[in-house]
């Protein structure tokens, strides 16, 4: 087979198969991207979240700023909520219940209009981004799986990807 041949054949079954799967806004729940890959089994869902990330349950979810990839192997996910808290009302519940559910506080920083928590657990990072909304608080959770080598498990963070 000529270079190139197997990833343009590949290109062409991924698109297909999304051709005859999407239907615009109508998606399915979550589309297999991998399943060989070396991380394990790899799918994208759209809006699931992760029993060990809770939620105030004043806030709702922005779908379509947000998603997670898991597999067998990691996770990672950006998820955004909004609701009526006040920022500070935000901040005190990630700091109580993300230990609760095992994430272990590591440090916080201070900007001007935002305050940013990071938390770690086994090989994953979690970084939570709060800043004031237009009628309360907005969270941007980010979870990333940190690998073995990376500077995460040497008691350092990784920089967040946030605005």
């Amino acid at each position: 087979m000529k270079p190139g041949t197997m990833f343009r054949t590949a290109a062409a079954v991924v698109a297909l198969g999304c051709a005859a799967g999407c239907d615009g806004d109508n998606r399915d729940d979550w589309i297999t991207v991998g399943p060989e890959s070396r991380q394990g089994d790899v799918s994208l869902y759209r809006d699931v979240q992760f029993a060990d990330i809770p939620v105030p349950a004043e806030m709702a979810l922005l779908p379509r700023e947000s998603y997670s990839f898991q597999g067998s192997l990691f996770r990672q996910a950006q998820f955004k909520y909004e609701g009526p808290l006040g920022t500070s009302e935000v901040i005190r519940f990630y700091e109580t219940h993300l230990p609760q559910t095992g994430w272990r506080f590591v440090k916080t920083e201070r900007g001007f209009d935002l305050r940013v928590l990071y938390f770690s657990k086994d090989q994953e990072q979690l970084i939570v981004v709060v800043r004031p909304a237009r009628n309360g608080a907005r969270a941007e959770i980010q979870l990333d799986n940190v690998d073995k080598n990376d500077l995460l498990l040497k008691g350092k963070l990784i920089e967040p990807r946030y605005r």
